[in-house]
């Protein structure tokens, strides 16, 4: 996608501006700066179509939820992009329903996409052609909301993203995944699924990782993105550390992340299986570090984190 010389220039204008108006207050915080009565919604917007895994069209959808435009006096917003998991072949959007409003109410623009689910086990590699599918898909809703920037109040100069379990796979691809890599490892998958269509112009500035991993080949050391991650030491889904068949795990991807000074936030749940903060009390414990954690992305003010125990996020004021 084509972003104007215009669009470029608010990107460059915009960052420094905006990171001097978000450190003057506790928005986008651990601590809620809007009531829900202040929270807007836009649900079931068609963001594109495509080819799912049987050959048939689908209509691709997501919700947006933010504090509404006549309630905030910000012209622009951070934005975060939330994934849903279900390993590629279950699972929806309204899952994240909960997690979009409470980082609206820290101020944020928010958004949960649906995403083209399925696969054929019988035939070897085609779970990979779910993966591939899910990026294809996140690629066109991030050009989609980057035309809607103007309506939704969202701040160019970088946009966030993230999820659990497949949504952080997903959300690891985007940041890291290329076509050219795509082809090397899988040959056919470009003329058989057609491109990536990846974005240009738009920066992912920092990843939300829950119990998510990312594929050796995508990885390199010049283009890390900052990571926050949240990941059981017993995972038999998707292993914390290295796996033949998920790839680097959150705590290896924290071990690359470090190396390279790239500033990244990790908790291990020691006796936590895949199945990690289901309750609204771990929801809001993830909700609040990574709220945190993106701020200090905004303000450069990002330090390494390591813990194997819940510590609260303490970032207001």
């Amino acid at each position: 996608m084509k972003i104007s010389r215009i669009f470029l220039l608010l990107i460059l204008v915009t960052n420094h501006v905006y990171s001097q108006l978000y450190n003057e207050d506790d928005r986008f915080t651990s601590s809620e700066y809007f009531s829900n009565t202040q929270i807007d919604s836009l649900k079931n917007i068609t963001y594109g179509n495509a080819i799912d895994y049987l050959g048939e069209l689908q209509a691709l959808k997501m919700d947006f939820y933010f504090p509404k435009n006549n309630e905030d006096t910000l012209t622009f917003r951070p934005f975060i992009l939330l994934i849903h998991g279900g390993g590629f072949r279950g699972g929806s959007r309204e899952s994240m329903t909960y997690h979009c409003t409470e980082f609206a109410k820290r101020g944020f623009v928010v958004a949960t996409m649906s995403y083209r689910l399925g696969f054929d086990k019988t035939l070897r590699g085609d779970n990979i052609k779910a993966v591939y599918r899910a990026q294809q898909d996140t690629n066109t809703a991030i050009e989609y909301l980057v035309s809607e920037a103007d309506k939704l109040k969202i701040d160019p100069s970088g946009v966030f993203i993230g999820g659990s379990s497949a949504g952080a796979i997903t959300s690891q691809f985007i940041a890291y995944a290329s076509q050219a890599e795509w082809n090397q490892v899988m040959p056919q998958i470009e003329s058989d699924l057609g491109p990536l269509n990846a974005t240009e112009g738009v920066t992912i500035k920092g990843i939300y990782n829950n119990k998510g991993s990312v594929s050796p080949f995508a990885l390199k050391q010049g283009e890390l993105v900052p990571t926050i991650s949240f990941h059981g030491e017993l995972d038999q889904v998707v292993p914390i550390d290295k796996s033949v068949v998920t790839g680097y795990g959150s705590r290896e991807i924290h071990k690359l992340l470090t190396q390279a000074g790239v500033c990244n936030d990790l908790t291990i749940v020691p006796d936590g299986g895949h199945g990690i903060y289901k309750s609204y009390d771990g929801a809001n414990f993830r909700i609040n570090r990574v709220a945190c954690f993106f701020k200090s992305l905004i303000l450069d003010t990002c330090v390494d984190f390591l813990a194997s125990e819940d510590i609260p996020a303490k970032c207001s004021n």
